[in-house]
């Protein structure tokens, strides 16, 4: 029956000379043919309409349901009020003011985009925007905890496992609605928290951020609109490390865990430099002091200098090496660590010891390879110098 009279206004809205149109009612002009006669039935039926004949002052007066064939292809005087049509809107404020929240029916029409949801070919950019704002504002209301609603106020609250208390006051106008246009991800989060396995910790998760998010910026709707994509990257990057093992409720030790792993790692590499610093002279000395300086066993110098040359390649391509890519790969889980941590508000003092692991400790251990890497470079050269003089200051003339 609303669909009914509802397309009747629509179209008899559509034919008219418009002369005024208000929340009320929309007064104008129409001529009665054959093809639009047929509206009239169901809003004479309804009480939607007068219809006035037109003419001389003292002639006006109004056509009754079955006088209106008379007045074929005559012009007449159409009064619809259409204030008594639920999901008739004549403008996009007089629409969002009766879903401001949610879209209460399907079935409606704006008249002053000339918008008419039962035609679904035609695209409203207006109407889209509106729809994921509602889906948006559908979405908060599933992760809030309490929600408070009065007339066109609505309040939505957010509680964390800290404590923390925010509130989330979802107000925006028609030109507001441009902001969503690109408005994205939160239908996909639907879905994921719908999963009866995961969805407590993954709800928790984005709480979690989108609190973070509220405390550090502001908790009025539209910023949080304008940085969804930011409260969503905060997101993600906290899932990464549930994913590899970081239990919401456990993810300050969790992490501090994982932050002595690195730091056990580093002290390991320090003491391979360290001992290497020491072990790498000692080596090359021994060396040295196998060699016959009177210049005589010249073989023996030369299985020594071949051994010599083994022993650097070993070191350099092999020991330093391993080295080098182990300091290189603790850095590289260093920035991951940061990059994951950077968004979570009570990881603030690992990631700025981790910065601080970097800055200092990472930099002195590059320093001490350079060290090893130009102690080992010289001790070689001095045992190829001691060969080259044993050989052509004694041995050439043997």
């Amino acid at each position: 029956m609303m669909k009914k009279l509802l397309d009747s206004v629509v179209q008899v809205r559509r034919l008219i000379d418009l002369q005024s149109a208000d929340s009320i009612s929309t007064i104008g002009f129409l001529v009665i043919t054959e093809t639009n006669i047929e509206y009239f039935d169901s809003l004479l039926d309804s009480e939607i309409i007068d219809i006035l004949s037109v003419g001389e002052p003292n002639e006006i007066k109004s056509i009754m349901k079955e006088d209106i064939p008379n007045f074929m292809n005559q012009q007449v005087y159409l009064d619809i009020r259409t204030g008594n049509i639920n999901c008739y809107f004549e403008t996009v404020n007089d629409f969002l003011n009766g879903n401001k929240f949610k879209l209460k029916s399907e079935l409606f029409y704006i008249a002053e985009n000339d918008y008419y949801s039962e035609e679904s070919a035609v695209v409203n950019e207006i109407v889209n925007n509106y729809n994921k704002n509602i889906e948006l504002i559908d979405f908060l209301n599933s992760l809030s905890h309490t929600h408070h609603l009065i007339g066109n106020q609505l309040k939505y609250y957010f509680y964390r496992i800290s404590n923390s208390i925010v509130e989330i006051d979802i107000k925006y106008s028609i030109q507001d609605l441009d902001f969503f246009s690109e408005l994205e991800g939160f239908q996909e989060l639907k879905k994921e928290f719908l999963d009866p396995i995961s969805h407590k910790d993954k709800k928790e998760l984005f709480v979690n951020e989108l609190v973070n998010f509220i405390e550090c910026n502001s908790s009025d709707y539209l910023t949080i609109v304008k940085n969804w994509k930011t409260i969503l990257n905060s997101y993600n990057k906290s899932y990464k490390l549930y994913l590899a093992g970081f239990s919401f409720e456990k993810i300050k030790t969790s992490s501090n865990e994982h932050f002595q792993k690195l730091l056990d790692r580093i002290y390991d590499s320090i003491s391979k430099v360290s001992g290497y610093i020491f072990g790498i002279p000692i080596g090359f000395i021994l060396l040295l002091n196998y060699f016959d300086y009177s210049g005589l066993l010249i073989f023996k110098n030369v299985i020594i200098l071949i051994l010599s040359i083994l022993f650097f390649v070993l070191i350099w391509y092999i020991l330093l090496k391993n080295i080098k890519e182990s300091i290189d790969a603790i850095e590289e889980d260093i920035d991951e660590f940061i990059n994951l941590i950077s968004t979570v508000i009570v990881l603030k003092p690992i990631k700025e010891k981790l910065e601080n692991l970097k800055k200092v400790s990472i930099k002195k251990q590059r320093n001490k390879l350079l060290i090893v890497k130009g102690v080992t470079i010289s001790i070689f050269a001095l045992t190829v110098i001691v060969f080259s003089y044993i050989f052509l200051d004694i041995s050439i003339y043997l």
